[in-house]
């Protein structure tokens, strides 16, 4: 994916240098520039994070953590939406955005990051300590911001079904992070799941 997002970035900055950049072209280079920083910091977070404590069994957790991460990649199967500059624009800015929290969840998260359930540290500053699951509430407005360029009709189900898949991932890793850290029941009770003062 990292890959992926590098080649879109060269692209982009191909087409700048050019001299003739596509509408969007600055927004959409510092957007893929988010991705590819992204994908770089997973890649080294996974080298030298160490073995976990407690870790969800079977293959269903797996199966979720997959299709919660790569379900994504489905986005582009889908009929574009009308080509409305206004849209493109908040898009633009809501990927921006999310991307850059992304980012900053991230490096709070460290080496206790993993796409399935695991739990190594207990993190519980930062945008931990505002809600339990920051990193997937930025993924959700990521994929959001990136549906709005698409038919409603089929980025509304896509993005239903997705938000249903990580909602059941962050069941299971919270009893994987209560198995590993008795404490976490605690700061549980004090912290949202996922949106401040709702849920």
């Amino acid at each position: 994916m990292g890959a992926a997002s590098f080649t879109g970035v060269a692209t982009l900055i191909g087409d700048i240098a050019s001299g003739q950049p596509s509408q969007g072209a600055w927004a959409a280079l510092v957007s893929e520039g988010c991705i590819v920083l992204f994908y770089a910091i997973i890649c080294c977070i996974m080298l030298i994070r160490p073995d976990p404590v407690s870790r969800a069994n079977g293959f269903g957790p797996a199966l979720l953590a997959l299709a919660g991460s790569y379900g994504a990649w489905l986005i582009p199967l889908l009929p574009r939406g009308p080509e409305l500059p206004a849209l493109n624009v908040a898009s633009a800015a809501v990927l921006i955005f999310s991307e850059s929290l992304m980012i900053y969840t991230l490096l709070f998260l460290g080496r206790s990051f993993s796409l399935t359930p695991q739990a190594r540290k207990l993190v519980t500053n930062g945008p931990y300590a505002i809600v339990r699951h920051p990193l997937y509430l930025v993924e959700e407005a990521a994929i959001a911001g990136i549906l709005l360029q698409y038919a409603w009709f089929a980025a509304l189900p896509l993005l239903a079904a997705h938000v249903a898949v990580q909602i059941r991932r962050m069941q299971i890793e919270e009893k994987v992070l209560l198995k590993a850290f008795p404490e976490y029941a605690a700061y549980a009770r004090l912290t949202p799941r996922l949106i401040p003062g709702v849920w």
